[in-house]
């Protein structure tokens, strides 16, 4: 059994890590509140631009190719989000486990990764994928700057991507991302970026030809569309940037709270420890010291 000595020391540096723990639960949980909030604002906006493409799509037959999928689909891009930083349970395992099912099920076709969060980027750096850009900005970064007016790099994403799949670089461009519940449950989701993906199923979709409702469109229907496509593909990454941080800062509180709570259980234990250690010690100098009175009193 460990002495006293060795079960204090033990005792007081479990102590320290969970006031470490508690403390970032306490950080992850503010600042879940704000990206929360600023998570669920932002979801109109998202759902309903891809509504109005939508309602565009039969307007405009020459950019059709923005929405149907190919017949022959050999080479797609995968934008994966993940975390800059551990400690946040199985948050990235979820997400990367997500992709990697997706990768095998099209493992005859042409794949290249492009990567957001250095978690995501150290899984794949060695593994037999095709990385062709990470971000080294991080994805709390990234999120600031979506927020700025005018040009930022979320802008500068979308428009490489348009431009490659407009080039017939990529036949389909998919965005992995972590989709926000609730603090106990966010799910690993894929959203089909190019070509168009209705991400509503309630979106209302037009007959080929045909408006829904009725719209005086100026200048033009092409002109509208060829503004509001970058402003869709950068609303989805700003979207799935905010779900995926928000997931995040929910899977570390929680994990701080088991780490908080386990840290409890342990010091516990190890108290219960000391204390029969304790009294071994004090029995075991009874018993000399009455052993020896005996042998003084014969």
């Amino acid at each position: 059994m460990e002495s006293t000595r060795d079960i204090k020391r033990r005792i007081k540096s479990i102590k320290n890590i969970q006031q470490i723990t508690r403390a970032m639960e306490m950080v992850a949980a503010n600042r879940l509140k704000k990206a929360e909030a600023r998570v669920l604002s932002a979801r109109p906006y998202t759902q309903n631009i891809n509504n109005i493409l939508y309602r565009l799509m039969g307007s405009t037959p020459e950019k059709a190719h923005f929405f149907n999928p190919k017949k022959e689909v050999s080479k797609i891009l995968i934008l994966l989000i993940t975390s800059d930083k551990g400690l946040c349970g199985a948050y990235n395992t979820n997400i990367i486990q997500h992709t990697l099912e997706f990768i095998r099920e099209n493992s005859q076709k042409e794949i290249k990764l492009h990567l957001l969060g250095r978690k995501g980027f150290v899984r794949f750096q060695n593994k037999p994928y095709e990385i062709e850009k990470y971000y080294k900005e991080t994805v709390e970064q990234l999120s600031l700057s979506s927020l700025q007016i005018g040009d930022n790099k979320i802008t500068e994403i979308a428009g490489k991507l348009i431009k490659d799949f407009e080039e017939n670089v990529f036949d389909e461009i998919y965005l992995f991302f972590t989709k926000f519940k609730t603090v106990m449950k966010s799910i690993p989701s894929k959203l089909r970026l190019l070509p168009i993906a209705s991400g509503d199923s309630t979106s209302e979709k037009p007959e080929e030809g045909k408006l829904l409702g009725y719209y005086i469109l100026e200048p033009s229907s092409e002109a509208i569309f060829s503004n509001l496509l970058p402003k869709y593909i950068e609303a989805q990454l700003r979207q799935a940037i905010f779900e995926s941080l928000t997931a995040e800062f929910a899977a570390r509180r929680v994990a701080m709270i088991a780490a908080s709570e386990n840290a409890e259980e342990v010091i516990d234990d190890l108290t219960r420890s000391f204390n029969r250690a304790r009294q071994e010690a004090i029995t075991k100098e009874l018993l000399e010291v009455v052993s020896g009175s005996e042998a003084l009193a014969k």
